[in-house]
């Protein structure tokens, strides 16, 4: 296919869209963290056009997923927690438009998607306790998201793939399962998850340079459990990484969503200071884990003459505690720790700035603005907006971006701790080493944030102001106080803006009205 000319050079050749899995935005030296624990990724945001309000569209890993492969929010998709996932609502996703346009695909790496290995040309997946495969390891089901596959499908790593010590490795894993490792990781860095779907990347895409190609190569990285090798062990110890600025007397509220959390701290021992502070270490030496093996994939297409050719679209699903109000892990509320991910893109068509946008965009924004960058069609139901004139460095509509929007939970009643205790079991998630769960996913919490605050209601009516600038962890509710009543308002209309903007507009009749869609799926560039 011939090379059409954008604002700032050709269309990618290929796109590599790296997303992470709860990874928190602020720990990067781009950042202010103290410990340069991303370079790369550093580097490759200052090289190209990266947000500092860019915002999951809930802290899920399932919903979240769904959202950036479709462009739309739990809502609409219907997938809200990570259950009931196989068939989501939407019209067109990234992989439809991609095999549409005659890209070869690959999904390398963690999937926890509707997306199936019979979409793509190359599918080897991970989870995060190792490859899976029939057999057993990772889930052991044996399927694809409640889809049977058949023993010649690629959809799992095949054994022989593996080396010996990979799989020791992998049986290590299921072994620690959902906890932190006090002690170095015995194995080396080469059969480190994130090694491992690098050098699957690499062979991947050298094995067809001239064919555009689409790869989703997600790292399930730096999620539980926390474990670490040398020589990232000894490098990133409690010693060296700073400590949280808040503990476990700064917690947000009393809930029984918050207390569920602190429950699980002390199963997991992660109530310890001592364990905290190592769990927090592990974490920011994955983050260099991953940095290095992202290194490794950005050298390799610099060295063959690709990186100039390539988009790199870089994201996480959501966020981490990583040691805030004396957790780790994820589960509770609307925390920015949570809700704000790190988000950049990188190639042709992106006009470098070492600064960051403070566009408030979402995940929900790479579909359409891939769309844009690659000259696809819009799919119908689409929410997400094009970013494409802000990584262009061009004038932008700043009301549509002055907000972000943000869903948690999967609906009814929140539980109280006695009514979570009555619950029938549900195999190893309820009272396992699981943040979500009834006890913390239950009810519906929405976000809005514009700016320095931030608003989130309750499907009770309950409502939290807060003032991001001086109360970034969000421990003082200035909602219904004197002297706040003007920006309470205005938080409360930007909701109800966002709640009407959201809405499903899908089914579509063949035969009904024409919709007036904004090109870039702008809806408040006139207002």
């Amino acid at each position: 296919m011939s090379s059409v000319l954008g604002p700032t050079g050709p269309t990618p050749h290929d796109v590599i869209v790296i997303m992470t899995d709860q990874h928190r935005a602020d720990l990067c030296a781009r950042e202010g963290f103290p410990v340069d624990c991303t370079p790369t990724l550093d580097q490759l945001a200052s090289g190209g056009r990266w947000f500092n309000r860019a915002y999951t569209t809930a802290p899920v890993c399932v919903p979240a997923r769904i959202s950036m492969l479709t462009g739309r929010y739990p809502s609409a998709h219907g997938v809200r927690e990570n259950y009931g996932y196989a068939d989501p609502h939407y019209s067109r996703d990234l992989f439809d438009l991609a095999r549409e346009a005659g890209m070869r695909t690959a999904m390398i790496g963690k999937n926890h998607s509707h997306l199936t290995s019979d979409r793509v040309d190359e599918w080897y997946e991970f989870g995060h306790l190792g490859a899976k495969r029939l057999g057993g390891l990772g889930d052991g089901r044996g399927t694809s998201h409640g889809r049977a596959i058949s023993p010649t499908s690629a959809a799992f790593a095949s054994p022989r793939e593996e080396s010996a010590m990979a799989r020791e490795f992998d049986g290590w894993l299921r072994r620690l399962g959902a906890n932190t490792a006090t002690d170095a990781t015995p194995y080396p860095v080469s059969v480190q998850i994130p090694a491992r779907i690098v050098d699957r990347a690499i062979a991947w895409l050298d094995a067809d340079t001239s064919t555009r190609s689409l790869l989703w190569l997600s790292i399930p990285e730096p999620h539980v459990p926390y474990q670490v090798p040398e020589p990232y062990f000894s490098e990133y110890s409690p010693r060296v990484v700073p400590p949280p600025a808040t503990d476990s007397q700064h917690r947000p509220n009393d809930s029984p969503a918050w207390q569920v959390v602190a429950d699980l701290a002390v199963r997991t021992g992660e109530a310890d200071p001592q364990v905290l502070a190592r769990a927090r270490a592990n974490y920011v030496g994955m983050l260099r884990l991953i940095d290095d093996q992202i290194t490794r994939l950005v050298r390799h297409l610099a060295a063959h003459g690709r990186l100039s050719r390539t988009l790199i679209v870089f994201v996480a699903d959501h966020g981490d505690f990583v040691g805030e109000y004396g957790l780790m892990r994820k589960g509770p509320g609307l925390p920015e720790v949570l809700a704000r991910v790190p988000m950049f893109f990188y190639g042709p068509q992106v006009t470098a700035s070492s600064s960051p946008s403070h566009a408030h965009v979402s995940i929900v924004d790479i579909l359409p603005t891939l769309c844009e960058l690659l000259g696809w069609p819009l799919p119908e139901g689409v929410q997400g907006r094009s970013l494409a004139p802000i990584l262009w460095g061009e004038p932008y509509p700043e009301r549509e971006f002055d907000s972000a929007y943000v869903e948690q939970g999967y609906g009814g009643l929140p539980y109280t701790l006695e009514e979570l205790a009555a619950l029938p079991p549900r195999g190893a998630k309820r009272g396992g080493a699981d943040t979500l769960s009834e006890g913390t996913q239950s009810g519906s919490l929405r976000m809005v944030r514009a700016g320095r605050w931030k608003l989130v209601a309750d499907a009770l009516g309950r409502f939290s102001l807060f003032d991001l600038k001086t109360d970034p962890y969000e421990l003082d509710n200035r909602y219904g106080r004197p002297g706040h009543e003007e920006i309470s308002r205005t938080m409360l209309e930007r909701l109800a803006a966002w709640l009407v903007r959201t809405a499903d507009p899908l089914p579509i009749p063949p035969d009904g009205y024409v919709r007036k869609l904004h090109p870039r799926n702008y809806q408040w560039h006139e207002a």
